[in-house]
C-alpha cells in the first residue's frame, strides 16, 4: 500500500540545499516533485522552456499518452527555479531543467537514487522515515 509522508517528513527529505551543484539540483528536483505531484517521467522531461516564471508561475508537464497539463508553482518553488537558472546560465529553452552531469535529462534510476540519499539524510531529523518505503510517488503525496 502506498504510504504518505507527513509535512515534517517531507521537509526533512527536502532538507537545505547544499553548496554543490548536485545538491542544488537534487533540492530543486524534490521540491518540484513535492509541489507538482508529477510522475518521475514528467519531471525529468521538463525543459527550461516548459517553466513559466511570471506572475502566474507554472510548469508545463507532458504525461502518459502525450497528455499535457500545466501545474501552478508555489512562490518558493518559483524562487528555487530562478536561483537554479541564475546558477546555470547555460540552461536554455530545449535544455533539461534538471540535467545529469553530462547535461542530459536525468534517468528514472538516478532520481530514485537521489531520493534515497535525501531520505537517508532526512531520517536523522525524522526517524519515522526509516519505517516507510519512500518513492518518487510518495513525495508528491505528502500531507
Amino acid at each position: 500500500m502506498l504510504q504518505f509522508l507527513t509535512r515534517d517528513e517531507m521537509i526533512a527529505v527536502l532538507g537545505q540545499p547544499g553548496s554543490t551543484w548536485t545538491s542544488q539540483r537534487d533540492h530543486l528536483l524534490l521540491a518540484l516533485l513535492y509541489n507538482t505531484g508529477a510522475r518521475v517521467s514528467e519531471i525529468i522531461g521538463v525543459r527550461v522552456r516548459d517553466v513559466v516564471l511570471d506572475s502566474a508561475a507554472c510548469v508545463h508537464l507532458r504525461g502518459k499518452g502525450r497528455k499535457q497539463r500545466s501545474v501552478p508553482l508555489w512562490r518558493t518553488t518559483g524562487q528555487k527555479i530562478r536561483a537554479w537558472l541564475r546558477l546555470n546560465p547555460g540552461l536554455r529553452d530545449e535544455a533539461a531543467l534538471l540535467p545529469n552531469r553530462d547535461g542530459q535529462a536525468m534517468s528514472r534510476s538516478n532520481v530514485t537514487q537521489r531520493l534515497a540519499l535525501a531520505v537517508t539524510r532526512g531520517s536523522a531529523q525524522e526517524p519515522s522515515l526509516l519505517k516507510k518505503h519512500v518513492s518518487p510517488h510518495t513525495v508528491g503525496r505528502a500531507v
